[in-house]
């Protein structure tokens, strides 16, 4: 529970030693910090806590995620507060913050963010269906999820405001991650990153239930410039670890990255989950 994990916190510092060295100098690029969907919905640690742990554990940094608001203000403020650590700023394009806007995403930058991420539960793909959608409506009984957020038309090619957002992140220097949208508009951005010469897009979580990709999806992303994420999540909630192995043997693992998707009381906190992923996989 948050505010009760000091004595974990101590145990994991005094054993740092035998952390696995894969995660020095590593950036956890997907994590879930407090609070993220409500007050209620509780995080194991404080998002201090997890700094400091990252920090113990010789990690880089830690890109704070929200599928509600943007993170900058939360990681400027923990940046004095824990030092050694570098906590990254993200804005996800959900309705709650004005959707595929590249008046958003510009706003975002110049306030600090260094991820952009697509919609999630606002996301027309399985649109309160299935995938992480599905919960919000348990925390939000008032939530109306249409319109339902797409980056392609009706013709399947990219839309304007797409399309100014992708080279927005490419002169903003930014990571542009896929996030719960369906695997055909990821294609279409991939198609307009590999156009312009945009290399810092993320495919997040193809094997994932928000995303439920095909191999073949994911092999055309990683040949379009993309790299492809696996999380550690599902590991310990989908068992897609044959499945993780399978791709990463087909394709090579220099295509992929590994982050936690650490997210509610029930999975270790983050750094904790980024050295069970690393010694997992």
């Amino acid at each position: 529970m948050i505010g009760s994990m000091n004595l974990e916190l101590q145990a994991k510092v005094a054993d740092s030693k035998k952390i696995a060295p894969l995660l020095e100098g590593a950036i956890d690029m997907h994590y879930h910090g407090y609070p993220e969907i409500t007050l209620g919905v509780l995080a194991r640690m404080e998002d201090a806590e997890v700094l400091e742990l990252g920090r113990s554990m010789g990690m880089r940094g830690i890109v704070f995620k929200s599928q509600m608001w943007p993170t900058m203000g939360r990681t400027h403020l923990l940046k004095d507060r824990v030092p050694g650590i570098e906590g990254f700023g993200s804005i996800t394009l959900n309705s709650v913050v004005g959707g595929l806007s590249p008046w958003v995403v510009e706003a975002a930058a110049r306030q600090g963010a260094k991820v952009v991420w697509m919609p999630t539960w606002s996301s027309a793909y399985k649109l309160g269906q299935d995938g992480f959608s599905k919960f919000m409506k348990t925390w939000f009984p008032t939530l109306k999820f249409e319109p339902g957020l797409s980056c392609i038309d009706s013709s399947g090619n990219l839309t304007p405001e797409m399309k100014s957002i992708v080279a927005l992140a490419k002169e903003m220097n930014l990571v542009l991650c896929t996030a719960h949208i369906h695997p055909n508009d990821s294609l279409a951005i991939a198609k307009e990153a590999e156009r312009i010469g945009f290399t810092k897009l993320v495919f997040t979580h193809p094997l994932s239930g928000s995303v439920s990709a095909t191999p073949e999806q994911t092999k055309e992303m990683i040949q379009r410039g993309a790299t492809a994420e696996l999380i550690a999540l599902n590991i310990f909630y989908g068992n897609a670890l044959d499945k993780m192995l399978d791709l990463i043997s087909q394709i090579g693992a220099k295509h992929f990255i590994m982050s936690t998707d650490s997210f509610m009381e029930w999975v270790p906190p983050g750094p904790s989950f980024s050295e069970c992923s690393s010694v997992v996989c």
